[in-house]
């Protein structure tokens, strides 16, 4: 099967798959890579949700380590994992609007609603998932975040309208599953829907039984909020 795609020149690198031909487009992921990496390390990734759901459109744009780049869009490896919890929140800051328009722009393009609309990040990528719905209420109906963590535990009366769905390393040494297993049992005390899956034997790394129960879990959320609705 072809798949569409269109690759600008950096430092705003952007790639976009569409569905096959035979399906309309009903949902809108976009993936968020890790910190020092390239958009193209989640292709693979963005791939294997597609073939779960043939329906949705692909976005998988240039990450955020830096925003001033050099004149040849050369990124250094510069991660929010070696912050402080300050300067973490300061950065995000600073990348979240850049999130939001990347999104809402995608989200005109393809006619799909925020509801449609997934972020699925790696590592740093997940931290800007789960804070721009955190933050941006409105922006998508869902996250699935790998190996990643809140910058800030969400408070007590945080409007968050998306389900979470959270797959962790269990020997993680970079981001430690105790910041899932935190955001899990905050998410729930507010009753948010949420999911908790702790892969054994997985480091900070991506595997294809982690991407796979990532997009399962998000399979089941989609299947239980269409059920609810059904009365």
């Amino acid at each position: 099967m072809a798949r569409e795609w269109l690759r600008p020149m950096t430092p705003n690198k952007v790639f976009r798959f569409a569905p096959p031909p035979e399906h309309r487009a009903k949902h809108l992921f976009v993936f968020l890579h890790g910190g020092g990496a390239t958009p193209e390390a989640m292709i693979s990734v963005a791939f294997k949700f597609q073939a779960r759901f043939p329906s949705a459109a692909l976005v998988v744009p240039s990450g955020f380590d830096s925003i001033d780049e050099d004149e040849a869009g050369a990124r250094p490896p510069y991660s929010m994992m070696a912050l402080d919890d300050d300067a973490r929140m300061e950065r995000l800051h600073t990348i979240l609007p850049r999130v939001e328009d990347i999104v809402r722009r995608e989200q005109t393009n393809c006619g799909i609603p925020a509801e449609g609309t997934v972020l699925i990040g790696f590592s740093q990528g997940g931290i800007v998932a789960l804070e721009a719905v955190k933050r941006l209420p409105g922006l998508a109906g869902a996250v699935v975040a790998y190996s990643a963590r809140f910058a800030r535990l969400p408070l007590a009366g945080a409007s968050i309208h998306a389900r979470v769905h959270l797959v962790h390393g269990e020997h993680d040494a970079i981001v430690s599953r105790v910041h899932s297993e935190r955001a899990a049992r905050v998410l729930a005390a507010m009753h948010v829907p949420v999911t908790l899956d702790i892969v054994e034997d997985l480091g900070h790394a991506l595997s294809h039984h982690a991407v796979s129960l990532g997009s399962l879990r998000l399979l089941q959320g989609i299947y239980e909020g269409r059920k609810a609705t059904l009365h």
